[in-house]
């Protein structure tokens, strides 16, 4: 009769196929129908490892009940709801995704770009409206014409940076409050203010903070120019939307597009709904079936871990 397999696994949420056969490799897995606290505290009793995506706030109160927990894994690029100096101070190692939805992400940013840029979905609204040969006259500029600006880096400005660079030669320049810089793309660092002033198209991949939150603000967003473009779909707080509606509405800058927001769901409500130069979608930029099968594979790296072979992508506290 085959032995009991060493370890106790419990998946709080649900999980790929694939992801479940390799954890059931190595151990005993517990799924479990909702992630409440009520349901969470008594499973991970004899937990090893537990594994989470976007839903399962692990609080300090449910790592104090599981006091054979090795690893955390966080199916997602962030670590949010995990409470890291729990985890810290018990030695618990936390793993996640942060690649996952790095080339999704950076194929929608430019999708944003474009389709705001040239103005498509306004395009596509006055055409259904019967305009046709009123809109057709020549507006914009080609993107290798552009001056793009990245303001923060991270993995997915880097990507869309080298896309950019290798398909429309345009100009890129930078500004990272945390020292961020490419590697793989020629780009310009500049001063923040220079940023604002000379950028056509501004991406923002700012990490959130407190220093971070609200950085977009009214004086920032007046700064660019009033034939700019600005582009978020890195975290919605970062920008202040209120202002951006504000200046959209008196055309202080010529357009926007928003993946993620403050307060989500968007409410119908908020002004922005009501500028036809803002493009908004519901937080979507990695949701492709890719990205979600990519994610996945933070099974591999809790098994890693309990194994007590290194993580590829453990969560750094530094």
């Amino acid at each position: 009769m085959e032995g009991r397999k060493p370890f106790q696994i419990v998946v709080a949420e649900p999980y790929a196929t694939e992801a479940m056969a390799c954890l059931e490799k190595v151990g005993h897995v517990t799924i479990l129908e909702n992630s409440a606290p009520d349901t969470l505290i008594p499973a991970l009793r004899d937990a090893d490892a537990l594994l989470v995506r976007a839903r399962t706030h692990v609080t300090a109160r449910i790592i104090d009940a599981a006091p054979h927990l090795k690893v955390i894994g966080r199916a997602s690029p962030t670590v949010d709801h995990i409470d890291l100096r729990a985890t810290k101070k018990r030695a618990i190692r936390v793993v996640y995704a942060p690649h996952a939805a790095v080339l999704s992400s950076a194929e929608f940013t430019l999708g944003l770009i474009l389709a705001a840029h040239r103005r498509i979905p306004f395009l596509d609204r006055q055409l259904r409206e019967g305009n046709f040969e009123a809109i057709r006259h020549p507006a914009g500029h080609e993107i290798s014409r552009q001056t793009i600006g990245l303001l923060g880096f991270d993995a997915v400005a880097e990507k869309l940076g080298c896309i950019i660079s290798n398909a429309f030669g345009s100009r890129i320049i930078h500004h990272d409050p945390f020292g961020g810089k490419p590697t793989s793309f020629e780009a310009d660092a500049v001063s923040l203010d220079d940023l604002l002033s000379n950028t056509d198209i501004l991406s923002i991949h700012l990490r959130m903070s407190e220093e971070t939150r609200g950085f977009m603000n009214a004086d920032r967003i007046r700064r660019m120019k009033t034939s700019a473009v600005l582009i978020n779909t890195s975290r919605g707080a970062i920008v202040d939307t209120k202002a951006l509606a504000e200046a959209l509405k008196k055309r202080f800058i010529a357009g926007a597009a928003l993946d993620v927001f403050e307060n989500e769901p968007l409410s119908v409500n908020h002004p922005l709904c009501q500028e036809p130069n803002c493009i908004l979608t519901p937080h979507v930029a990695g949701a492709t079936l890719d990205a979600s099968a990519r994610r996945f594979n933070v099974a591999e790296d809790v098994v890693r871990v309990l194994k007590g072979e290194s993580p590829k992508y453990p969560f750094s506290r530094d």
